[in-house]
């Protein structure tokens, strides 16, 4: 049973507050009190959810407060609170297990080069250029960079042809 209502909460200062990355957008944020009831509440009206989360065991610091909120509001049912919570998690897991640690992060542009590589094996400065619409002289940086990092090799006997390294090769095979 909801008791007696001590604070409303705006939920885009509560998902600030946790600190947790915003990856939800919507129209109608949901309504978030706090009360003196012994248990965390949902009640719909007119189809529109309104959650209640008991003052018991919420810590005082701020975001903490803000977290456990989020997190009950998930355990609630809400969708944007759980989009947020799981998005905070798989980015906690991804970070311990050293998954950003494991491929190399590339540029937009480096990305560019690299796909229209992966489809047009053996292409020139000018073909690559011309494919992903970059100026010649940053095709030329970007693919003595992808080369460094062992992403692309060069072959050809007149003209420099690029490719994807065997183990850049390796890699899609895998993820097909």
């Amino acid at each position: 049973m909801v008791g007696a209502i001590t604070e409303t909460l705006d939920f885009w200062d509560l998902v600030e507050l946790s600190g947790y990355r915003n990856v939800v957008t919507t129209n109608f944020p949901p309504a978030v009190s706090i009360h003196h009831g012994s248990s965390d509440e949902k009640i719909v009206t007119n189809g529109v959810a309104a959650y209640y989360v008991s003052e018991n065991g919420l810590p005082d610091e701020k975001t903490d407060r803000a977290r456990q909120m989020l997190e009950r509001l998930h355990a609630l049912g809400d969708w944007a609170a759980g989009e947020i919570v799981e998005r905070h998690r798989r980015d906690e897991e991804r970070l311990a297990n050293g998954y950003y640690d494991l491929k190399p992060r590339l540029t937009v542009h480096q990305m560019f080069v690299r796909r229209y590589l992966k489809t047009h094996t053996g292409s020139s400065i000018d073909e690559i250029s011309v494919g992903t619409s970059l100026s010649i002289s940053e095709v030329q940086a970007l693919t003595e960079e992808l080369c460094g990092r062992g992403i692309l090799v060069v072959s050809g006997q007149r003209e420099a042809r690029y490719e994807l390294s065997a183990s850049e090769q390796a890699r899609y095979l895998e993820l097909e």
